[in-house]
């Protein structure tokens, strides 16, 4: 017997993780139409958060992968911090070195600047740092005073905090225990991308020095020899102007071959301080850039080639290859007494290889190493760029058969 005030009964299947074990139960349609809406409801935008969750992870961790600084990692990691909360502002702020102090002068926000005034919340953020890092948990406030909500996740790596993420909504629009969770998630993965950026950084520290304390060696053996050889040769002109004028005359005209030389070394290395940007050349452009501008004025000649289908590599070996074409050209002009020399790209499917091959004197590279401790016409410097990419070189070399160096990096 049908109750009374329901039209029609239909028997449903309802199947493992909607309500237990599956089974068969009775329920008028317009409930069992009202609640499969209900579940879709909740279904849709779940899934479309998530969705945009693993799109914000994605995106930071594009940008922890390429050549964005510290600042354009935090402005990403705010960015979409903002999305996954849907919330009205986001801020990031980063923690004073070997403390648990924020530094303000780290501070990355995205929001409208007259909603959520910074003076409340940025002091609020000052004074739960430690709770938070102490506790490695969420901090979710309602601000009576200025009618707001705060959440706040910690950003640590190996316990060791770093900063704090943030988010700000009015009253009305409460943070809700899913996007508190996605938040979480996004700080947990900024501290590795925050990490990582900060070491990216300290290595092009580290190489930009090493690049200077190069130049200043060479300056030291070359161009302050030379003006320091200069200047005692135009002190012993001015001693014997008088009483052997045609010497000095032609001793002058020595003094000034070696200015001339020094000029062009300073050229060089004023060249190699402020040089020609590989993103606006292109590897093989910016090489052969360089070979022109070595090799001007000088009796061997080199020419720039390219095998293979060019691809995109990335710019931590591009800018390995442009080092070690420039170290090994630099030493054929130098020092091998050439004629001529090659440089020759080669793409290919799982790598790329550069070949630097002259006709010049050659050498022995094992005792060549072993007489100048290691360095080997800065073969050790070659070397330790190639290692850092996880590539391989080889130096082909005999006394009177020139000199080949090949250099692959994995792709």
């Amino acid at each position: 017997m049908q109750p009374r005030g329901v039209e029609s009964v239909e028997a449903s299947v309802i199947s493992d993780g909607m309500l237990g074990a599956s089974t068969v139960v009775s329920q008028p349609v317009p409930v069992l139409r009202r609640f499969w809406r209900s579940l879709l409801r909740g279904i849709v935008p779940r899934r479309r958060r998530q969705t945009e969750l693993i799109s914000a992870l994605n995106d930071v961790a594009s940008a922890v992968s390429s050549t964005l600084s510290l600042d354009d990692v935090l402005e990403t990691i705010v960015a979409r911090s903002k999305v996954i909360t849907n919330t009205e502002k986001a801020a990031l702020v980063l923690t004073q070195e070997h403390s648990e102090n924020l530094d303000s002068d780290t501070l990355v926000v995205r929001g409208s600047r007259s909603e959520h005034p910074e003076e409340w919340w940025a002091g609020e953020l000052a004074e739960i740092a430690p709770a938070v890092f102490r506790e490695r948990s969420s901090y979710l406030n309602f601000n009576r005073e200025h009618d707001a909500w705060l959440l706040s996740v910690p950003i640590s790596v190996h316990d060791r905090p770093i900063g704090l993420l943030a988010a700000i909504n009015s009253a009305s629009h409460e943070f809700s225990p899913e996007q508190v969770d996605f938040l979480g998630v996004l700080g947990a993965f900024a501290a590795i991308a925050i990490e990582n950026a900060r070491l990216a950084e300290q290595s092009k520290y580290v190489l930009l020095a090493s690049e200077r304390d190069r130049i200043a060696r060479e300056m030291h053996d070359g161009i302050a020899q030379s003006l320091f050889s200069v200047a005692l040769g135009l002190e012993v002109c001015r001693k014997q102007v008088l009483r052997e004028p045609v010497i000095v005359a032609t001793r002058l005209d020595e003094l000034q071959e070696a200015v001339d030389l020094s000029r062009k070394e300073l050229r060089r290395f004023i060249y190699d301080l402020r040089p020609v940007k590989l993103q606006e050349l292109g590897l093989a452009g910016a090489i052969e850039y360089w070979v022109h501008e070595v090799s001007s004025g000088e009796a061997v000649r080199g020419t720039v080639s390219v095998e293979g289908e060019v691809r995109n590599i990335t710019p931590a070996a591009e800018a390995c290859l442009y080092r070690v074409a420039k170290e090994s050209v630099s030493n054929v002009v130098k020092h091998s007494g050439a004629s001529k020399f090659e440089v020759v790209i080669m793409y290919a499917e799982n790598g790329v290889s550069l070949r630097i091959a002259d006709d010049g004197s050659g050498f022995d590279p094992v005792a060549n190493a072993r007489s100048s401790g290691g360095e080997g016409l800065g073969l050790r410097s070659i070397y330790e760029r190639v290692k850092r990419e996880s590539g391989r070189l080889d130096v082909v070399s005999e006394p009177g058969s020139g000199t080949t160096i090949y250099v692959r990096l994995p792709v």
